[in-house]
């Protein structure tokens, strides 16, 4: 019988990303161009941070054009993703370093008669479909920003906004795409933890057993708070959140409330200030580590009837190579692109009387 060897490889090592949430009070801007000293403070931290995928809100409806300019100047190389809706005024914007396979706004307007308020959706729920580097599945990025104010009929609508986004991801979302990474990032202008009285608890309709989000808290590391608003004045609230699903929300790495004014000194780029000349609002960073990282190993190996077989564990929608040597220097191909349905796969080849060796390679 033949004498084999195995060597049982996989990709490189898999890397975490980045995802930064900013209410850049865009809000009667007139200039949001480059030169402006707002959106250079907002670069600065860009450039500082420098995270994966951003999702902005309040971006000015009639200076959209400009974010390519933003893209060139703080995040060269980077996708923009536009084509939000939009309450005549403001607009959400994704940003990715990963290339972004689809973008698509969804609730622009409703109505949410059948949620409890008679009246539209204020803005919408905006999606970017990501295609992370390494995962096995593509990731999916949404964003909102729901109704402002904290009297009665803006608490009523807000929440009814939350619930019409709870019903998408149990009607539309999960269904079709529930195995999928997804995250939920905005400006909810209400806090969990200090609600107005008016409140209708919108935060509590978003995070719950059927929509499989998840409620985080990140905090500044310097004093522990978890307020995002308002820098230019006294931080009093909560208003913006990173929801995840429950896979990225096992994997989440760290978190943090950013403040520019609490680092002493501040690194360069940054400027102490900038946190209050870029928005009213805080930005919230989170890493999340990649869930599709589990090392994959060997399960058997059996030679019967001239056959040699391998048995390797396997992630849904993954794929593997088989390569095979007779000096471990120089590697030939057996079978590529094998695509994984379930938690382990067979290969099976002719045996061979020659000494052989084999490795099992995870592709990125």
């Amino acid at each position: 019988m033949a004498l084999l060897l195995l060597c049982f490889g996989s990709s490189v090592a898999l890397s975490a990303f980045s995802l930064l949430t900013y209410n850049v009070a865009g809000n009667g801007t007139t200039d949001w161009g480059t030169n402006s000293p707002q959106v250079q403070a907002i670069g600065r931290q860009l450039l500082y941070w420098q995270p994966d995928i951003i999702t902005f809100q309040e971006i000015p409806l009639t200076n959209t054009f400009q974010m390519t300019n933003w893209v060139k100047a703080y995040l060269p190389g980077y996708f923009l993703a536009t084509n939000s809706g939009t309450d005549g005024f403001l607009r959400s914007v994704i940003a990715s370093r990963f290339p972004i396979m689809r973008s698509q706004k969804w609730l622009d307007g409703a109505s949410l008669t059948n949620f409890g308020y008679d009246g539209n959706f204020t803005r919408d729920l905006f999606e970017a479909e990501i295609n992370v580097p390494d995962y096995a599945q593509h990731l999916h990025v949404f964003t909102t920003h729901l109704k402002a104010q904290s009297d009665s009929a803006s608490a009523a609508r807000r929440a009814a906004e939350a619930s019409a986004i709870s019903n998408f991801f149990v009607m539309v979302f999960l269904p079709a795409s529930g195995g999928r990474p997804c995250v939920l990032t905005g400006d909810l202008n209400e806090d969990v933890h200090r609600p107005p009285s008016t409140t209708e608890k919108p935060i509590e309709r978003l995070v719950n057993t059927n929509t499989g989000l998840y409620l985080t808290t990140p905090v500044n590391p310097f004093n522990g708070d978890d307020r995002t608003i308002s820098i230019r004045a006294s931080l009093d609230a909560r208003f913006d959140y990173i929801l995840p699903g429950g896979l990225l929300f096992s994997n989440i790495a760290t978190s943090q409330v950013f403040r520019t004014d609490l680092l002493s000194p501040a690194p360069p780029p940054l400027l102490p200030s900038d946190d209050q000349t870029a928005s009213d609002h805080l930005p919230v960073l989170m890493v999340f580590n990649n869930p599709y990282g589990t090392p994959f190993r060997l399960q058997s190996v059996s030679v019967s009837d001239g056959s040699l077989s391998l048995s390797w564990e396997t992630t849904p929608g993954r794929h593997y190579d088989v390569e095979t040597s007779t000096d471990f220097k120089s590697w030939t191909s057996a079978a590529t692109n094998i695509s994984a349905t379930g938690p382990s796969f067979t290969w099976t080849t002719n045996a061979s009387e020659s000494m052989r060796f084999f490795r099992i390679y995870r592709p990125p």
